[in-house]
């Protein structure tokens, strides 16, 4: 239980992209401020080793993520979608803890609906593709999106860092850089995070869905129980 918990934290740490990007925010900002003061670049080049290893440590998730997610075969990028939009339905129904994650031959759903729940939720899903109404199947809270904002705000903090160091524009400049960071960061996140979404990991080119079987399976360490897995049947476009 206490192992399940620690992961839960880390995960929820991890699903709310501000956090993360507040402390690279607190670590990098005072440099990209202070270069005209020696004492503090000494500082930073006394501590880099371990600036560099809680970056790291911070944007874990991003690689890995980005490892997995870029070699997704498109029976995976299907399965995503419609693991999306069943999972959305469910969140519409209330329950607010769904979540999922998709495999080549369907895909798990955790956090509490039942598997009659899942089976109505995928109903509707499966008439929209029969129908060929428009899938709501791109989710904010997808975890593309939080690893993506993370690396994101990642990115242009080091931008304004090393122009910072390299070319030390006046104050007033590097202060109006890092509030840029934060205004682009925010405002910029979710519609990045979603097109990232739409191109890389998913797929809707299917002309019909259906659902082979749905079972209770283990729920994984960083998911809530109960978990179901949802095997599919997709005839592609």
């Amino acid at each position: 239980m206490f192992g399940r918990e620690k992961y839960r934290w880390l995960r929820g740490f991890y699903l709310r992209p501000v956090l993360p990007f507040a402390l690279e925010f607190v670590l990098l900002a005072p440099l990209a401020l202070g270069v005209d003061a020696p004492e503090l670049t000494s500082f930073y080049l006394f501590v880099s080793p371990w600036l560099i290893a809680v970056l790291a440590l911070l944007n874990l998730p991003f690689v890995r993520f980005a490892f997995e997610s870029f070699r997704l075969d498109m029976a995976t990028r299907r399965n995503h979608a419609l693991e999306h939009a069943t999972v959305l339905l469910l969140r519409t129904q209330g329950l607010r803890r769904a979540a999922g994650h998709a495999k080549p031959d369907g895909f798990g759903v955790s956090g509490g609906p039942s598997a009659q729940e899942i089976r109505a939720a995928f109903d509707v899903v499966q008439r929209q593709v029969q129908d060929r109404e428009p899938l709501v199947y791109v989710s904010r809270n997808c975890g593309s999106n939080r690893v993506t904002a993370l690396a994101f705000a990642l990115f242009l903090l080091l931008v304004v860092t090393i122009v910072s160091v390299l070319a030390r524009p006046p104050l007033a400049v590097r202060a109006a850089a890092l509030v840029m960071v934060v205004l682009v960061f925010a405002s910029l996140r979710h519609v990045l995070g979603n097109w990232m979404q739409k191109q890389w990991f998913m797929s809707t080119d299917f002309a019909s869905v259906s659902l082979r079987d749905v079972r209770k399976v283990k729920t994984r360490i960083t998911d809530e129980p109960p978990t179901y897995f949802v095997e599919t049947l997709i005839h592609v476009a």
